[in-house]
Order: C-alpha cells, then structure tokens, then sequence
C-alpha cells in the first residue's frame, strides 16, 4: 500500500538559462538561513548553468540546495506529525482542523496533502538538475564529483520513498524537462522501487564513509551509511528479506555508531546511535531546537499534542522509555501524555537537539524483522537476538516470543513503542504489513469508521487540475 507523488511545475519559466538563474538565487536565500550545511562561498546570482558546474564551490553550493530545501521545519515536522496523526501515535488536543488526520478523512478536493507532495518533488527537481550538471562537467575531480552525485542520488531516492509511502503510484521523475515533467502519468509501485534501489546502489557505490575535506561532525550530511539505513529500509518494504538483514547488518556491525545508554541522549546532536539527522535551526535565533519540541511540548497547563491510550497503555511496566519520551500533564482531572522525546521547547540560547531522520535502533527492528520473516526466529544471529537488544536498553528483560507468528506481533509492538511520532514510521509500517485495517478497526480512539482506502493519501486538488494525467485521484477520494 502506497502513495502518489508529484512533479515541480516550471512552465513559466521560458529559457533553460532563467530556471538556472532563479535556481541559484533560490539557493543563495536558503543558505542564508542555513547554518550546518556549507562553509563554502554563495554562487553569483547572475550565475547560469554552464557556469554553475565549473568549479568545486559553487557546485556544492548547488548540490546543498537539497539539503536547505527539503530539510525545512515545515516539511521535517510534518513527515513526523501527518504519519503520527494518521496512525495511531497521537492527536492534536483541541484543535478540530486536524481532525481529518486522526479520523482519516482527508477531503479529495483540498490541499491538505501539499506540503508532503510539493516539497519533495522540489528536492528531486534539484537533484535532477544537480545530476544533469555533474553528469556533463568536466571541471572537478573524480572523487568530488562521485560524492556530489552520491548525495544527489540518495536525495532523489529518499524523496520518492516517502511519496510512495504516503499517496502509490506517483510520477517518476528522472530529468529537468519541465513541459514533459509538468503532464507525467503516474508509475507503478514497483517502478518507483526499482528507481529507488537503482539510485542508492549508485549512491553507496560512489560514497565513502566519510566525508574528507567536507567533513561535518554532526551527521547532517549524507555518506555510504546513510544511504545504507535508508537502502535496509528499502529492502524490508519490498520483502527482500534476505537483502535487508544484510543491509541493516552492515550498519550495525561497522562499529560507527553505538546505541544510547542513556535515553535521554538519543535525541540530542551528539548522539552516537544517530545516523543521520537534520540541522537546520526552528528560526533565526533558535539553533539546536526542533519543531517537534515547540509544537508538541505544551506552554502552559493545556496540552497541544497528546499520545492515544493505546500506545501509553502498550509500554510494559517499568519501560524507560515511558519514562523518558514521554510526559504527563494533567488537564480537567484526567492524565494524558504527550512526546517528549525532543526536550527543548523554545530557548534564546542555542539548543542541542536535532531532527533526527535514521538512528541505529531501527536498523535492529529491521534486521529484526528480516530474520523473522525467513523463520530465523531464535537461537543466535535471530529475531529474538536484535529485539532483545532493543529492550534490554530499554529497562526490559528478553522477548517472550518463540514462532514466526508472535515474533512479528513482538517487533511490531516494539516498532511503536520505539519509533513512535518518528518519520512516519507507524503509518507506513502498518500499511505495509496489511496489519492497518485489523489495528484501525479496533481504535475507538481516533474517532473515525476506518476504511481500507484511507490508506493512500489524496492528490493535492490543484495538482489534479494542473496535470489531468494524474485523474482519477486515488480510491475512495
């Protein structure tokens, strides 16, 4: 079960030479709010393509452009909050517009779905035109060049993940050509799979584990291991079970990155089991703070954001991570509990918390899960092996579980409780194990009649209207 993307309509641009100049123009703007990404100097903006791609500095500049729009506060923070609210993590309290996520009835004749489907196709309309440069210069060194197409690829792959996930079959992409682009029919699921796996195959190829002179501490830039967590990811939503434990494997056993002992570590930017995470600042003066922490962490004695019963009532006795990731407050005599996973709300100083995209504790659910699924249920380098470790850091004692069957209820729990208001991780895992139409239908809680079809998002309206190949929208809308 997946989801519908979209292309970035650039018809009122008349001359390859002007999209160019608009390009880096906006890139000039978005590095100036950009803190993390780039120490190397700002292109002209008089810049056109052909100058764009002669040397190293305005190159990256080009390339980082993906980072600085893609990784917004808005688009960040919606991928965690419209995957939480249309699963079952949580609810906006008192704030009736939102209903239509926790009910699922997102309206077909609307934009609510805009900001998951624009935003993307803008980062891989800038990945295609990076590619396109890169591909035809002739200016830069062999390893630059391989790093700067490796992040542009992965880019374009992690884009087209999370369209898949959210509307099906969506347009693919693959160059600059705004007039064919803007009228592009929908492809398969699996086209858009094979696209993805193509991409970061030819990413991991071309990256190093590191980053040489680009070096950036904070794991806010791509590299083979990034691409790696994302390519495991890939691989277990195919059912490649055998690929994705390999995949997840590798990450786990490079001896990079080491689990947290200490819950509350595992959010903040110096977190060693942090893969790769997002660091662009809330606004201009609030460094190291996340939207999900200002959003979700009440002001006053009212909450904003809270958890449904049934995710607070499926942590087991003594499970640090109620304690730590979560928090109560108490409003008309009654206990709720909202995200507190991010712990800054709102500061004047400089903060430490980033928006973290992959962390080492998935990698053991997915291997997990890989091994589960060909009958490596317990015993050594087993299902039960990578779960208990995600419990034990937990405060838990080993898994209960013994055959297949209790061993995938097992690891999905953990899923949520782990991964819970975390990149839509609920929302996609359970369309993809065919377990949403059985967990929705016994929700009283999100208030709405579940129907199978909710699954996929709506088009956004005024796509439909601006390219009518994309008709009709997805069932049920």
């Amino acid at each position: 079960m997946f989801i519908l993307k979209k292309i970035i309509m650039i018809t009122n641009y008349k001359t390859k030479n002007l999209i160019s100049a608009v390009l880096i123009l906006l890139l000039i703007i978005s590095f100036s709010s950009c803190e993390k990404y780039i120490d190397a100097g700002s292109p002209s903006d008089k810049l056109t393509e052909d100058k764009v791609f002669v040397d190293e500095a305005t190159t990256l500049s080009s390339v980082l452009s993906m980072y600085s729009s893609y990784n917004t506060r808005t688009l960040i923070f919606n991928i965690n909050r419209y995957g939480a609210m249309s699963a079952d993590d949580g609810y906006y309290f008192n704030n009736a517009s939102y209903d239509i996520f926790r009910t699922n009835t997102i309206p077909g004749d609307a934009n609510w779905t805009n900001v998951v489907y624009n935003y993307p196709y803008t980062v891989i309309y800038y990945a295609n035109y990076n590619l396109e440069g890169l591909e035809s210069s002739t200016n830069l060194s062999t390893i630059f060049k391989n790093q700067m197409i490796g992040e542009c690829k992965f880019w374009r792959a992690f884009c087209y993940f999370n369209l898949v996930n959210y509307f099906g079959e969506v347009p693919l992409v693959t160059n600059t050509n705004a007039l064919e682009n803007g009228k592009l029919p929908r492809s398969s699921v699996e086209e858009v799979y094979n696209q993805i796996v193509e991409d970061l195959l030819d990413a991991k190829e071309k990256l190093e584990g590191t980053y040489g002179s680009y070096a950036i501490t904070e794991k806010a830039r791509i590299d083979k291991y990034t691409v790696q967590a994302l390519l495991a990811k890939v691989y277990l939503y195919m059912e490649n079970w055998a690929e994705a434990e390999a995949a997840a494997g590798a990450i786990i056993t490079s001896g990079k990155y080491q689990l947290e002992t200490n819950l509350n570590n595992v959010f903040i930017n110096t977190s060693t089991e942090t893969i790769w995470q997002n660091a662009v600042k809330y606004n201009s003066s609030a460094s190291g703070v996340t939207q999900m922490g200002v959003a979700w962490i009440p002001s006053g004695s009212t909450p904003t954001f809270v958890l449904y019963d049934a995710l607070v009532n499926t942590f087991e006795t003594n499970d640090l991570r109620k304690v730590n990731w979560t928090k109560a407050i108490s409003y008309s005599a009654k206990t709720y509990y909202y995200p507190f996973k991010y712990k800054i709300r709102l500061t004047s100083a400089a903060g430490n918390e980033y928006n973290v995209m992959f962390r080492l504790a998935e990698q053991y659910l997915i291997r997990a899960e890989a091994r589960a699924k060909q009958g490596k249920v317990t015993g050594a380098e087993s299902a039960s092996t990578d779960l208990n470790v995600i419990r034990n850091r937990a405060g838990l004692g080993n898994t209960n579980a013994t055959d297949q069957t209790t061993m995938l209820l097992a690891i999905e729990k953990e899923n949520w409780v782990e991964l819970f208001t975390e990149m839509s991780n609920r929302w996609f895992n359970l369309k993809r194990s065919g377990r949403i139409d059985v967990v929705f239908n016994q929700e009283d809680e999100k208030k709405g009649t579940w129907q199978s079809y909710q699954a996929l998002y709506p088009f956004p309206q005024s796509e439909l209207v601006a390219n009518p190949n994309l008709l009709p929208n997805n069932p049920g809308y």
